[in-house]
């Protein structure tokens, strides 16, 4: 029987394979004796602010004077190394306003400093650039001065107070 040039070409190209594809697993299977893995994450920027408010906050007795009273806490987070600031705005600058019936008149600490309150925002904190996370609850008091119920008119008396954290 006669072969062909053909089969037995296809025969030692199909051996040769055989034995190259056989080195070739031999040899990586025993080249590699270690390996690594690069394991990354990312922490999003967080500059945030939460009040919040003490007991008795918006049932203020103001024929009773008043001195530090606390009325919230207020937390700073910021985990950016550029630092961070906070603002206050005072809706009625310092007053506590019955509409345009009447007003009294209060200040404010904010972590034990007083500050001007005013409808323009007022710097409290300039937390400066670092490499710690800052996670704080500080608290923000109100003082004022009783006034007797024959002296004001009728009504509830607020202001609102705005807290800003900003990070550059």
């Amino acid at each position: 029987m006669k072969t062909s040039h053909f089969t037995h070409s296809t025969k030692l190209f199909t051996g040769l394979f055989m034995i190259a594809a056989s080195v070739a697993f031999a040899v990586s299977a025993q080249a590699a004796t270690t390996g690594t893995i690069t394991l990354s994450g990312t922490v999003a920027a967080a500059t945030a602010i939460t009040v919040t408010p003490a007991a008795g906050y918006n049932s203020l007795d103001l024929s009773t004077t008043q001195s530090n009273l606390n009325v919230a806490t207020v937390r700073e987070i910021n985990n950016t190394t550029l630092g961070y600031s906070v603002k206050v705005a005072s809706t009625n600058a310092g007053l506590l306003k019955n509409g345009t019936l009447g007003s009294v008149t209060y200040t404010s600490q904010y972590n034990g400093s007083s500050y001007t309150l005013s409808a323009t925002p007022q710097t409290v904190t300039t937390g400066t650039a670092s490499n710690s996370v800052v996670n704080v609850t500080k608290p923000l008091t109100i003082s004022y001065t009783g006034t007797a119920a024959d002296s004001l008119m009728q009504g509830s008396y607020s202001d609102t107070l705005t807290f800003t954290i900003t990070s550059p």
